[in-house]
This record gives structure tokens, C-alpha cells and sequence, in this order.
């Protein structure tokens, strides 16, 4: 299986995912700009993934540099609105107590940052663009 990473760039972190071409999320996380290299270095190892997709906005630059610079594709992805997004998918994907299955997802909010679902969200954008193009 092929796969490609997906990152939600920021300016002191970054939200990383790393997705099947069908979409499926084969690892998520939340990493420090400063330790971005190390954990692509790492996930490489493990997914050998060649292709990556940064979110259009702040703090791009950086993050951009640090692909290129190992060697890496880029493509850029328009990500406005996509912490909306990213906020139906975690209470959509993640794990839920029952009871909170049970709130409509309006009234509910993250308990802590979900950039890691935002790249998630970047990723499945790409995706739905590669397919139409």
C-alpha cells in the first residue's frame, strides 16, 4: 500500500497524518516545528511515503523548507475552514465516551488542540482534488 503525509503546519507546531491513498489514517499527531524533521525522518522509516501535503496558510514557509530540503514532493492545499472540518472528524472518528455520543456534535468542543485532525482533513482534501484532476 501506498501512503503520503499530510501536515497542518502552524507556527510553533505542526499537525502531522499520515494517510492511505484511499484515505485511511495510518498515524496522526501533534509535533513541535523544532522536532518536524526528526518525526518525518521516523515516519519515512515506517511508511516510505514520497509525497507530501501542506495546508496553505501560517506558517507553511517553514515547513515547506524542511520537505524540500530532505527531498520531499510538495503539494499545497487550500485549508480554509478546515478546523471546522477537523472538529466534526475528531468527535466523528475519535474516541468518544457513549454519552457524549449522545450531544449534538454543536455543542460539543475538543479538550485540547487537533491539528493532527486537521492534517487529516488536509489530506482527504488533496485526494478529492487528485481525484477531479
Amino acid at each position: 500500500m501506498k501512503y503520503f503525509l499530510a501536515l497542518d503546519p502552524g507556527r510553533e507546531k505542526v499537525g502531522v497524518a499520515v494517510l492511505s491513498f484511499k484515505g485511511e489514517v495510518m498515524w496522526r499527531g501533534i509535533v513541535p516545528v523544532v522536532e518536524l524533521e526528526g518525526v518525518i525522518e521516523t515516519l519515512y522509516t515506517r511508511f516510505a511515503f514520497e509525497e507530501s501535503v501542506v495546508g496553505d496558510s501560517t506558517g507553511k514557509e517553514k515547513v515547506t523548507t524542511i520537505l524540500y530540503q530532505m527531498g520531499f514532493k510538495v503539494s499545497l492545499v487550500d485549508e480554509r475552514y478546515s478546523s471546522e472540518e477537523a472538529r466534526k472528524l475528531y468527535f466523528r472518528e475519535g474516541k468518544l465516551p457513549w454519552w457524549k455520543k449522545l450531544i449534538p456534535l454543536s455543542f460539543l468542543y475538543p479538550r485540547g488542540p487537533y491539528d493532527d485532525w486537521q492534517a487529516v482533513v488536509i489530506g482527504r482534501r488533496y485526494l478529492e482534488v487528485r481525484k477531479e484532476g
